[in-house]
């Protein structure tokens, strides 16, 4: 699933939680097949200024262009205006609905608005979080799960809408007179919801743009959530729930920090939930990140029928062992070796790993055995001019010749080079964000802000500064509190992230070993990014998300 903006002076609001938060601060960029190289900067109070325009890349590309200046563009926030109209300080519309799960009916109410992060000293307010929220009428001791959305400017309402909600997008094709549907996996069924979108995602805006940047790093970010978890229980009243914390891509770093940054805070937490984990540097160095991005390729492999009959013949679990074993095995000693393989060695090896990947053997020698997503991606459907999704390696499209190939070469409309395509994001995204926002304002009845941007995968954030690990974060919150549990759904055709970097990366957690034998479920996918859109998928997670509910709350 995701871009940033960076700059110097931190409001005084967020001033002093910053600096305690620093060392559970979370990542991001570093997703395998990303153009741009992930931004480190100094830490923010040393911070200089930079332009609005300058943009960086997240993992998987769910990011949206950075700001630009105002004269020549109308989409992306734009933090050189002096001062714009705040979002009012009234309280949340609600609305009051029923849906039917396991045959019973479950009356709810639906909240949906902002909240104001205000100044500890002053008073004043600095930003207004949107969010949406879903309670079980008439229980005011439910567990509470707090979604927090993805990447800087990726907005919460995928995973509220797109499967974990009460309502869901409709999937393709399905007949009906409403473009959503009521949701039989909801989460609503275990614990009430609350949807949050960070400063710069959906409708969450700074009360003044130029304190925007403020709240664009790792540390600003957790405490500015920090900061709307306690708002949103006082004001509530919700302060003795069970609470969950949930993040989604670049977005499981954000709720491992907020995690360890609340119980520091004197904020219980109950649990976290990671879907698409952020996977350790460990996991990504040398030659670790060929072994550990292999299994993912040839799961894309065997999808699309481009391995032996014997392989294809497997079933999804099956092939997916014998990755994993092939990868930890052979390949990795054959990695290990490099040059002193010997002949017979390399002829085995080449041959085993051409078997597996599909790719022919002069490909894989002349990659020296180590195979990047982005060069698979271009060659495993060559022959049909097809790329892969890294958001989800079933969905292919068609790949065009590059500028100059054929029918007057470079020109165009912008004169700029395309960047690669994610063709399964590309087919969601208008629609979702089409009917989502027609869902806010007929269903749940929010009619405030009709004319604002709705930023749904970036547009509302530009450089973002990042920090920290979504382990040590994940070490640090267990190291505070050793009955916290864990989450964690793997997908199997992630490239953005590769499963198996994901179960390396919990084999290598720095946690008690009790934390290790009964605090941890983790729960394996035939999907790619974002599971809950995929209505087989969906099933599965919801029926394992509130298995881990219900057993961490008893």
């Amino acid at each position: 699933m995701r871009q940033r903006f960076r700059r110097g002076t931190l409001r005084t609001a967020l001033s002093l939680a910053i600096l305690a938060a620093a060392p559970l601060a979370w990542p991001q960029g570093g997703r395998r097949g990303n153009a741009a190289a992930q931004q480190q900067q100094p830490p923010p109070a040393q911070q200089p200024s930079v332009p609005a325009a300058a943009q960086t890349q997240g993992r998987g590309g769910r990011g949206g262009a950075a700001a630009a200046p105002a004269t020549s563009e109308f989409y992306n926030f734009d933090t050189s205006v002096a001062s714009f109209p705040t979002a009012p300080d009234n309280g949340p519309v609600e609305t009051h609905q029923k849906i039917t799960l396991n045959g019973q009916t479950l009356a709810y109410t639906a909240r949906v608005g902002y909240l104001p992060l205000r100044n500890a000293t002053t008073g004043q307010s600095e930003a207004h979080i949107f969010y949406t929220s879903y309670a079980k009428d008439g229980d005011a001791v439910r567990p509470l799960v707090f979604f927090l959305g993805g990447a800087p400017g990726v907005a919460a309402s995928w995973q509220e809408f797109g499967g974990l909600g009460p309502k869901r997008m409709k999937p393709a094709g399905e007949a009906g007179p409403s473009a959503w549907i009521d949701n039989p996996h909801t989460l609503l069924a275990q614990a009430d919801l609350v949807f949050v979108n960070p400063v710069g995602a959906a409708f969450s805006r700074p009360d003044q743009p130029s304190h925007g940047p403020s709240f664009w790093n790792s540390s600003a970010d957790v405490a500015s959530l920090a900061e709307f978890v306690r708002a949103y229980l006082v004001r509530f009243n919700r302060a003795s729930a069970r609470l969950f914390l949930a993040g989604e891509d670049q977005g499981t770093g954000r709720a491992a920090g907020l995690a360890a940054y609340l119980i520091e805070h004197q904020t219980p937490v109950h649990g976290v939930v990671l879907l698409s984990m952020t996977e350790s540097a460990d996991s990504q160095a040398g030659d670790a990140q060929y072994i550990t991005l292999l299994p993912s390729l040839i799961m894309a492999a065997w999808h699309h029928k481009k391995l032996a009959a014997d392989l294809n013949a497997m079933s999804a679990e099956q092939i997916a062992g014998q990755a994993r074993q092939f990868a930890s095995r052979e390949f990795l000693h054959a990695l290990y070796k490099g040059d002193r393989m010997t002949a017979d060695e390399r002829a085995k090896a080449l041959a085993d790993l051409s078997r597996f990947t599909g790719l022919p053997k002069s490909f894989l020698v002349s990659n020296d055995l180590r195979v990047s997503l982005e060069r698979f991606s271009s060659e495993l459907m060559r022959d049909q001019h097809r790329g892969l999704s890294y958001s989800d390696a079933r969905v292919t499209g068609f790949v065009p010749l590059p500028a100059g190939g054929g029918r007057g070469g470079g020109g165009g409309f912008g004169g700029f080079a395309a960047a690669p395509i994610d063709f399964n994001l590309a087919a969601l995204a208008g629609p979702f964000l089409n009917t989502y926002e027609d869902y806010l304002r007929r269903e749940l009845t929010f009619t405030a802000n009709p004319n604002g941007i709705y930023y749904l995968m970036g547009g509302g954030v530009g450089v973002y500064t990042s920090t920290g690990n979504d382990d040590a974060s994940l070490s640090a919150a267990f190291a505070r509190n050793p009955n916290l549990h864990l989450f964690v759904g793997i997908d199997y055709y992630d490239l953005n992230s590769p499963f198996f970097a994901t179960e390396f990366t919990l084999a290598h957690l720095n946690v008690a070993p009790e934390v290790r034998a009964h605090n941890i479920t983790i729960s394996h996918l035939e999907a790619g990014q974002m599971a809950y859109v995929d209505s087989k998928a969906l099933a599965q997670l919801g029926h394992d998300l509130a298995g881990f509910v219900e057993a961490s709350t008893k």
